[in-house]
């Protein structure tokens, strides 16, 4: 018999997910410029590749913007609200998935 091991969280949405609960305490504003992924990398002991990835994640999702003067948390609440209730319903279905394993 396998293991039955999940690894499906990569270290990029890790960062995506922490990025978004700041975006969300008010940490970074709604609709203010983000500290660039090099500062972000810096101060989550990760690389700036790896935050690229995830500012890329949440940018896919509506909750930042890219303009030319950097990286922005979007203005727009419905997006936000939108992202979170997909993240819940996420964590949701893994609980019970590990609640079917039990």
């Amino acid at each position: 018999m396998g293991w039955d091991i999940d690894v499906r969280e990569k270290v990029y949405q890790r960062l995506a997910n922490e990025i978004f609960f700041r975006i969300l305490r008010g940490e970074y504003a709604l609709g203010a410029k983000l500290p660039s992924y090099k500062e972000i990398a810096k101060e989550a002991g990760s690389s700036p590749e790896t935050l690229r990835k995830a500012f890329r994640e949440l940018q896919q999702h509506g909750v930042i913007e890219k303009t030319r003067k950097g990286y922005f948390a979007t203005s727009d609440k419905i997006a936000v609200t939108a992202f979170r209730e997909r993240y819940l319903a996420s964590i949701e279905e893994a609980y019970h998935n590990a609640i079917a394993k039990v």
